[in-house]
């Protein structure tokens, strides 16, 4: 596990044990010594990794990131005030990122939008649309120009 992903399962702890101050000043050391926002408040699988030990990754306080999934330098996880979507019965206004997902360097994803399970994002684009299952996704705003089959989806180890 890296060292960001420490801090972050340490002030993720303290904060669902309702520990005062401390995951917050995790957090601020987290953003002092990785360059990047991960708050305690999101909701990120222990076998998530960050590359680049989360350089320049920022991440809503309210996202949700699955098992397995692969989130690259300089990712933003934004999201949207005006715009809600319908995830599970609830409302949400964030990015809520599915299992063995591929998110390539400087992708934005802002507002509402969900990604499927095994889906890859190529670096730089910009997603304001929800991202089906198997699908790769690139561009500005993204695109989905291809679903892969079952059969063919690798898994990130």
């Amino acid at each position: 596990m890296s060292a960001v992903m420490k801090c972050y399962r340490l002030s993720r702890k303290l904060y669902l044990r309702k520990v005062p101050f401390l995951p917050r000043i995790t957090q601020t050391v987290m953003r002092i010594l990785f360059s990047c926002d991960i708050p305690f408040t999101s909701d990120i699988h222990p076998s998530v990794k960050f590359g680049h030990n989360g350089l320049g990754v920022v991440v809503h306080p309210n996202s949700k990131i699955g098992e397995g999934s692969l989130i690259m330098q300089g990712v933003t996880l934004g999201g949207n005030r005006s715009k809600r979507g319908i995830y599970e019965g609830q409302e949400f206004a964030c990015p809520i990122i599915g299992k063995n997902v591929f998110i390539g360097p400087g992708v934005k994803l802002l507002g509402p939008v969900i990604v499927g399970d095994n889906a890859q994002i190529g670096a730089g684009a910009v997603v304001t649309k929800d991202v089906p299952r198997n699908a790769i996704s690139v561009g500005i705003p993204a695109e989905t120009v291809k679903i892969i089959a079952d059969h063919e989806v690798i898994k990130a180890e």
